[in-house]
Formats: C-alpha cells, sequence, structure tokens
C-alpha cells in the first residue's frame, strides 16, 4: 500500500497518462438516441423477422411495453458500448471524468493479460508462512474463471497454494477444480474445522492478526484497514494474505458488470469512503480501482509484481501503450519503475474490469425487438421478473434493475454505476461459508458469524446485509449466494419463494429484510407463492435468456467479448506481430506462462503436459473374446497407490490418478487397428482417453476399459489377446 501512495503522491494531477479526456457524454440522452434506433438496426442488420405479434397479454409488444411501464423505460435495461460505459464515480458520489479512470483499448488490452498471467503472484514472504514453491503459480484468473461469469465455479476458492483449473466429463461439460497443494503445504491440524479443509490453511486472505499495544498487549483480529488506522503501531502477526494457501471466506462473486457498481466484493469492501473503520481506500478511488487495488495485496501481487513484469519486453511494450506520459518520464529519469509498477497495474485491471458485460443474450435481443428471442416459458419467466410481489409476481426487479440487474429501479444513476448504496445490501437470513470456521478459529469464538457489510462501515444496522448481485450471467456459474450455499439457479429461486431464513442466527437479526420473508405485504404468508410452473418459468428466463455464450466461447461477430484470453488475444504472430518480435508465443501469456495458474496439475488440466502414471497402476487383462475379425481385450486398472483422498475437500496427498487417463497402446502389430482409439500421439501410437469419475481415480479404485481391436483381412489370425504393452498417462489434450 505504501508503494501505491508513494506513487500517486509522486504524480502531477489531471490528467495523469496523458490520454485526452473525452467529451463528457450525457448517458441518459445516449442511450434513448441509440436504444431509440436499436429495434430498426436490429431488424435490418440480423436478418431478424419479427414474430406475428398479437394483442394478447402475453405477446412480445406486450411485455416490451409492460416491462417499460415496470421500470420507467426500456433503454434502462439496455447495455451500451465500451465508449459509453458508466462514469466513473468517487466514494462520495461524485461523477468524475478524470482521464485516470477513462476506458482506452491499450488499458483494457494490458489489464487482461496481466489478469491472466501467474508472472504477477511474486509476493511470497515465508515468515508469514508463504512457500517459496508456490510462487508465480496463480493469478486473478485462478479464482476468476470466464466460464463461470468470473467466479470461481468453486465452493473452496484457491489461488496461490492451490492446484488445477479444470476437467472435462464424457459428455464435454466443464467441471472447475481447484485444490489446496498438500503435497507441499505444511499441515496445520490433525482435525478438519469444516467440510473440505485439508488442514493446511491457517487464515482467509482479507482476515488479518494484529497485536494491539501498549505491552504486553492483546490479540485482535480484523481487515487489513486496521493495519493503516489507528492505534498504531500494530504488530501484524499472521496474515492470510501471505499464509501458504490463498483462500477466500466468500464466494467468488459474478464479475459481470462491473462497470456498474458503486461497490465491490460482496461487503462493499471497495470504492468505499476510506473514514469507515472497514474501508482501505487511502486514494480516494472509484470502485473499480479500489477494488484492483486491494486485490493486488490480497492475492500476492504488491510491491512485488512490478520488478518481474519489467523483465517481459512484450508487456513493457504494453505498458507504454497504455500509459504514454509515465513512459515518457520514466525514459527522461531512466527509471522504467515511473512506467511499470502497481498503480498503472491496477488501473489497467480496473479498465479491464469495467469492460466485462454481456450485451447478446436473448432479453437484449429482445429489449431490440425480436420478437422470437424469448420463448414462451421465458417470456412468462420475464413477466414474473418484472412484476411486483404485491401483485402476484416475483418482484425480482425491486433489487434487480439496470442494464446489469443489479440496482434498486429508482436508483437516480439506474444506468450508471449507481448512486445508492446501502440500498443494495440485504440480510436474507443465510449461514455462512464453511473457510469462514477459519475466523472462528482466529477469534476464538464457536458463535462468530461473517458480518457482511457491518465489517466495513462498523453500523449494527449493516449487519449480515450482503450486495445484491447481477442476474446475468447465472447459466452454469455452479454456487450461489455469499456462502456458496445453493448449487443451482432453481435452488436459489426456490428459496425466495420459500421466504424462510437459512440460518437461526442471521434470520432473527432485526437487519433481515421482508423483501425476502414478506415479499407480498405485511401480514402475508411468508415468501413468493409461486407455483412449481412460475418456479420453473423464472429459472428458464434468468439462466437461458440471461445468457451470453459470446463470453465464454469467442465470437468474432459479437459485441460481447470473452471474459478468458482468447485466440484474438493471444495469436500474437497474427494479431500483434510487434508483440511477437518481442518474445510473446502464440496461446502463452506474455511471460510465457500458461494462461491462469502454472501449477503441475493446471498444466496438465490445459494439456501443456502429461505425467506418467504407468508405475501407480496395475493393469490386468480381464477378458478376451473374438468374433470374426474383430477382438475384444477388456482390461482392469487399478490404482495401486495406498495414499488417502479427502473426497469432501477434493484433495490428495500424492495418491491420486487425476484429470483424464490416457491409454497409450504400443507395440501394436500392424496386422491390428484399434478400432475405438481416441487419437494418436505424436509419436504415431494409438491411444483411448479415460473420462475418470469426478476427475479422479482414487487410491484402490478400479476401472474397467475394452480394447476393440480389428484384424486387417488377409492376416493370419492369432491366439489369446492381442500383444501389446499399455502406458498410462494423466493429462487433458493429446499427447
Amino acid at each position: 500500500m505504501k508503494t501505491i501512495r508513494a506513487l500517486m503522491h509522486s504524480a502531477e494531477p489531471g490528467n495523469r497518462q496523458g490520454e485526452t479526456p473525452s467529451k463528457p457524454v450525457d448517458r441518459h440522452r445516449f442511450l434513448k438516441l441509440v436504444t431509440g434506433a436499436l429495434p430498426i438496426f436490429f431488424l435490418l442488420y440480423s436478418g431478424v423477422v419479427p414474430a406475428q405479434d398479437d394483442s394478447s397479454e402475453n405477446s412480445p409488444t406486450q411485455l416490451r411495453r409492460f416491462i417499460d411501464e415496470q421500470v420507467g423505460g426500456i433503454q434502462k435495461l439496455m447495455v451500451p458500448d465500451n465508449d459509453h460505459l458508466p462514469q466513473a464515480r468517487l466514494p462520495d458520489g461524485t461523477l468524475t471524468s478524470d482521464p485516470r479512470f477513462q476506458t482506452t483499448e491499450a488499458k483494457r488490452y494490458l489489464g487482461k493479460l496481466t489478469f491472466f498471467d501467474p508472472v504477477t503472484t511474486a509476493r511470497i514472504i515465508p515468515s508469514f508462512g508463504g512457500v517459496l514453491a508456490t510462487r508465480q503459480t496463480g493469478s486473478c484468473g485462478s479464482c476468476h474463471l470466464g466460464e463461470v461469469a468470473g467466479k470461481s465455479g468453486t465452493l473452496i476458492n484457491l489461488n496461490v497454494g492451490g492446484e488445477g483449473r479444470s476437467y472435462t466429463d464424457a459428455s464435454g461439460n466443464l467441471i472447475p477444480r481447484r485444490r489446496p497443494r498438500v503435497d507441499i503445504l505444511p499441515r496445520l491440524r490433525d482435525t478438519p474445522l469444516f467440510p473440505g479443509d485439508a488442514l493446511v490453511d491457517a487464515l482467509p486472505t482479507l482476515t488479518d492478526v494484529y497485536l494491539v499495544p501498549p505491552p504486553p498487549g492483546h490479540v485482535e483480529v480484523d481487515d487489513p484497514a486496521r493495519g493503516e488506522k489507528l492505534p498504531t503501531p500494530l504488530q501484524l502477526l499472521a496474515t492470510g494474505r501471505l499464509d501458504a494457501l490463498d483462500s477466500v471466506g466468500r464466494n467468488v462473486p459474478n464479475m459481470v458488470g462491473v462497470a456498474f457498481n458503486n461497490r465491490q466484493l460482496l461487503g462493499g469492501f471497495a470504492g468505499e469512503i476510506d473514514a469507515l473503520p472497514g474501508a482501505l481506500n487511502p486514494f480516494n478511488f472509484p470502485a473499480q480501482e479500489n477494488v484492483a487495488q486491494l486485490l493486488l495485496d490480497a492475492h500476492r501481487m504488491q510491491d512485488f509484481e512490478g520488478a518481474e513484469l519489467q523483465k517481459v519486453p512484450a508487456l513493457v511494450k504494453l505498458f507504454r501503450d497504455a500509459f504514454p506520459e509515465e513512459a515518457a518520464q520514466a525514459d527522461a529519469a531512466g527509471n522504467m519503475n515511473l512506467l511499470v509498477n502497481d498503480n498503472t497495474v491496477l488501473r489497467a485491471r480496473a479498465t479491464f474490469m469495467r469492460t466485462l458485460v454481456t450485451r447478446n443474450t436473448p432479453f437484449d435481443k429482445f429489449l431490440a425487438g425480436d420478437n422470437s428471442a424469448l420463448t414462451g416459458s421465458q417470456r412468462r419467466g420475464a413477466k414474473l421478473f418484472f412484476t411486483a410481489a404485491t401483485n402476484g409476481g416475483a418482484g425480482c426487479f425491486s433489487c434487480h434493475s439496470g442494464p446489469m440487474l443489479n440496482k434498486q429501479p429508482n436508483d437516480p444513476d439506474v444506468t450508471g454505476t449507481g448512486q445508492f448504496v446501502e440500498e443494495n445490501f440485504f440480510n436474507i437470513g443465510l449461514s455462512d461459508h464453511p473457510v469462514q470456521a477459519l475466523n472462528r478459529s482466529a477469534r476464538n469464538d464457536p458463535n462468530f458469524i461473517d458480518n457482511g457489510r457491518r465489517e466495513i462501515t462498523g453500523r449494527d444496522s449493516d449487519v449480515f446485509k450482503f450486495r445484491a448481485t447481477t442476474m446475468r450471467q447465472l447459466k452454469g456459474s455452479r454456487f450461489f449466494f455469499h456462502n456458496g450455499a445453493f448449487t443451482s439457479v432453481r435452488d436459489v429461486v426456490e428459496y425466495f419463494n420459500a421466504g424462510v431464513p437459512q440460518n437461526p442466527v442471521t434470520g432473527a437479526a432485526s437487519t433481515l429484510t421482508p423483501r425476502f420473508t414478506n415479499p407480498r405485504g405485511p401480514g402475508s404468508p411468508r415468501g413468493l407463492g409461486l407455483t412449481e410452473d412460475e418456479v420453473n418459468a423464472i429459472t428458464d428466463f434468468l439462466e437461458n435468456a440471461l445468457f451470453d455464450p459470446a463470453f465464454v466461447n469467442f465470437d468474432p461477430n459479437s459485441t460481447t467479448d470473452t471474459m478468458q484470453p482468447n485466440a484474438r488475444d493471444l495469436t500474437y504472430s497474427v494479431y500483434r506481430p510487434d508483440l511477437a518480435a518481442l518474445g510473446a508465443k502464440d496461446g502463452f501469456m506474455p511471460s510465457g506462462r500458461p494462461i491462469s495458474n502454472n501449477d503441475p496439475l493446471s498444466r496438465r488440466d490445459a494439456g501443456l503436459e502429461f505425467l506418467d502414471v504407468t508405475s501407480q497402476a496395475r493393469t490386468e487383462l480381464t477378458g478376451s473374446t473374438r468374433t470374426g475379425n474383430r477382438q475384444q481385450d477388456v482390461y482392469t486398472i487399478t490404482n495401486t497407490n495406498s495414499a488417502t483422498f479427502n473426497s469432501a475437500a477434493n484433495t490428495a496427498s500424492l495418491g491420486v490418478i487425476d484429470t483424464h487417463l490416457l491409454i497409450i497402446v504400443q507395440g501394436l502389430s500392424s496386422q491390428f487397428r484399434l478400432e475405438n482409439a481416441s487419437g494418436t500421439t505424436s509419436g504415431g501410437d494409438p491411444y483411448i482417453r479415460v473420462f475418470l469419475p469426478h476427475g479422479v481415480l482414487l487410491p484402490g479404485q478400479s476401472i474397467s476399459q475394452t480394447l476393440l481391436f480389428t484384424r486387417h483381412p488377409g492376416s493370419p489370425p492369432t491366439a489369446g489377446p492381442v500383444p501389446v504393452i499399455l502406458n498410462l498417462l494423466s493429462g487433458q489434450g493429446n499427447p
């Protein structure tokens, strides 16, 4: 934090990065003009023909009119392009056109690449428990996967000290998977503190333990803001920011629509006024810059990444492109620290995060005039979403309005970052995230419950409140709410439909909102009272009508960009030959490391390397049959390791065979062909890909695999099984 502060105060005010401020845009006028033309533009240029309209209550036209009336103008739900994203808003609510916070393509691209490059996580300090072998193995992208809306897709969220990213099952589904590296992290406990405890974690990331003077002093547990505020000086005894495992005590929030929030993180930590007891915003940053700043500190980057980034010529070139004024200052002073530093990194990352939006969901197309964009079920769901609970609907829009469906509909800046703050935080009676058990242990308080918003403001009126988040891109994001306790969108809808708190303590607090318990008014029955068909319709609308596939899979024709680095971002030889000339390698981050993670399991998940596990398994022929020229040989493969596996934590102690199991068939006679081969290795041998159940073959567990051979016509028959040598590899991709 001190490094950033010094950099900020050494710069001159005003146009700090040499960007020319654009003329201020009247957002509401822009939206009205552009969205008014959208239906005509969409119909002319997309080739869509409007479905035959009618005057029925459920017709597309009637639904658009209804939504327009409910939100005070349908244009308030439409997503602008990058040039007209919301203007930055300072913590006190002031809109600012400060050029430091403007979006440029050069800043966005640099921010995206540094977000996913493991070169940045260099801040490993053994005196606080850091393990040097984990250095530069993770990135922001370790916990923010584009396939799951920028969330982690796992209940336990891990950056440095974790391993793995995801695997695909036999149906092609992506299964996020990241677990603690119990092979190299120190074991801290013998008894688990929570389901999924791998016994190697000390504190959640944003938890610090301080010794408070005077002598002999006493120990207090707080967030990092405490160390920057009174009483001083405090002695930092332990910190989750620097221990062996970078873990988070809340579910990772959806990152779609970061530009449209004036407070970031689920308790509103980022973008807050620094004077609040739990806030940490000494430079009065907007929420986007503040969250980028805070996460430099939280996730093993601050003060250490600049020197590593300067070693990568392609990244230095990108810093020059994004920050020409700082580049000129660095050249004049002969000091590259003036260009490549925490300050410029956080501003680039904030720009990237601001551009994380979806624009081409079926709902966006429907708003633009495409009558066939939504199915009948989705239209019914949308009608319920935008109908007040007091009028028999679900009333979702009362907390989820604006382009990202994350604001109160009466927010004066509903199409921007938002002017309301506290109106967006609610207690809906939830229990804790499992990792909060570490906080209960550190505080020596078995009754401690995550305070939510109160942790930042210090106000009892904010206890157990959390931020209402976007409804976009929920499909497939797997874990919901701050505690990750719900694993499907339908589970969430049913929770609101019941209106019964999950936790007796948070549910009995005075802050519990009647919007959850009695949304249909005082004295009404609990919950929404929706029928099963209505729950299905809302679920369909939320999952499918608000999902944009271009956010996940690169579509060059879409105005929605992927969150993950895509072929256009990383094919430097075609799109950025200037970076290729400086050593950037196609398909990798500019530093030469893989996307997001650089631990062995992640490299296997990415198909970059394979682990020979032949010696860890016993392969036995258990059956052989021949019919004409075809022969089936059945093999049983058993993991012979004796190490144990914690299935609740999804962690292995060296003994698991994981990812995909590749059976390499070597020494196959030219008389035979492996008919059910999945492919051929680079050495010319056929192989079979086995999709392991839950991505692992546990110690002692067996699988059965049939090898189907075809004998070439004219070849003499042979007795017994086809003679081959089977080697086993762990990894995805093609060996």
